[in-house]
């Protein structure tokens, strides 16, 4: 049995795309996300009180980044491997010792970004050799969206931190670290045109695992939306310093959560090696009207079942932390993921 914990909008996609081949159990403790869920078995109640944890093939976490890390311990102590796709902020290797001591594995950041960029990220670096790769990500609406221009595409609270937490990349070898609303700059994107990149910290575990070279992850959004975040930041609506019972963060967190609504979006996603030593990766994909499941849901949710999926048939094996460049290394791995999204209709395009 595999045990999906969160019942969001990923959760959901994740658990309905294992049930075709696995049982799946989905636990949340808010009976308005589970209702949600059609045709799997639910869990209302603490993460501590899942009926089978202890004895479930593998457990996936699809959770705000708050809520993890202590579900994660959790199942990694009852000896489960872990698929886990929160972006935290935690180093995932502080729990290699935990998983290795009760001989599981721990995949984290297992979505779309980090996630499946880390896999192809992975593929050029340690299958190509390429040292100066550069990661653009998108989770965009079909057309900007007032009043912000931008609706955000996963959790509220995690856009926030898109903009407020240090980017940290690799620049020849060294770690380095920039302000996110302090980077914007205009690109040009072909179906898209002009559009506002800037520093993300989304390169996860790749800044422990590539020790050399020059490795980046850029953002992207409509023209306009950044110039507003970063006037909401500088006046400190993203500020933790609390005013009276609430700070301006909860506040804002809570108003971001209140504009998201379900309209067509895309997902855009290139890894470059710039020294030209490999192939480029790209893949633009579309909301699905015929399921009504969202690009952003489709691009987390599959990755996250693909490499689940991969767990399961031992085509990924190890204990302790496993960073998902690593599947990059193996090539019957690397193929098996890239497959199964193709089945999803997610094809990723390979330009020489």
């Amino acid at each position: 049995m595999i045990i999906v914990i969160g019942a969001g909008r990923m959760g959901r996609v994740i658990a309905q795309d294992l049930s075709r081949n696995y049982e799946v159990l989905v636990a949340d403790s808010d009976q308005a996300s589970l209702s949600k869920v059609k045709g799997i078995r639910t869990f209302k109640g603490s993460f501590m009180d899942i009926p089978g944890l202890a004895k479930a093939d593998l457990v996936v976490t699809a959770l705000p980044s708050g809520a993890a890390r202590d579900v994660v311990e959790f199942a990694l102590g009852k000896g489960r491997d872990v698929v886990d796709i929160s972006f935290t902020d935690y180093d995932p290797f502080e729990m290699d010792k935990t998983a290795r001591t009760h001989g599981c594995m721990y995949l984290p950041h297992a979505g779309f970004a980090p996630g499946l960029s880390n896999i192809l990220a992975g593929k050029l670096y340690f299958g190509h050799g390429s040292r100066n790769i550069e990661i653009i990500v998108a989770g965009l609406q079909e057309e900007p969206m007032p009043p912000m221009g931008y609706i955000p595409t996963f959790n509220a609270s995690s856009v926030i931190d898109e903009y407020t937490r240090p980017a940290r990349f690799i620049e020849n070898g060294i770690l380095r670290e920039v302000q996110p609303l302090e980077t914007v700059e205009p690109v040009e994107v072909e179906g898209f045109g002009r559009l506002d990149s800037f520093y993300s910290d989304g390169l996860s575990t790749i800044l422990q695992t590539f020790s050399e070279g020059t490795v980046a992850e850029k953002t992207l959004r409509y023209p306009g939306h950044m110039e507003k975040m970063k006037f909401l930041n500088e006046m400190g609506y993203f500020s933790s310093e609390r005013i009276g019972t609430s700070s301006a963060r909860e506040i804002s967190d809570e108003l971001f959560r209140r504009t998201v609504r379900e309209v067509p979006d895309v997902s855009i996603l290139k890894v470059v090696p710039l020294d030209h030593r490999g192939p480029e990766y790209t893949v633009v994909d579309h909301y699905d009207h015929k399921n009504s499941i969202s690009s952003m849901g489709r691009m987390t949710g599959y990755s996250a079942a693909a490499m689940a999926t991969a767990v399961l048939q031992s085509k990924i094996q190890g204990k302790g932390t496993y960073p998902a460049e690593c599947i990059g290394k193996d090539d019957t791995a690397f193929s098996f993921i890239l497959d199964y999204l193709k089945e999803h209709h997610i094809e990723i395009k390979v330009r020489e």
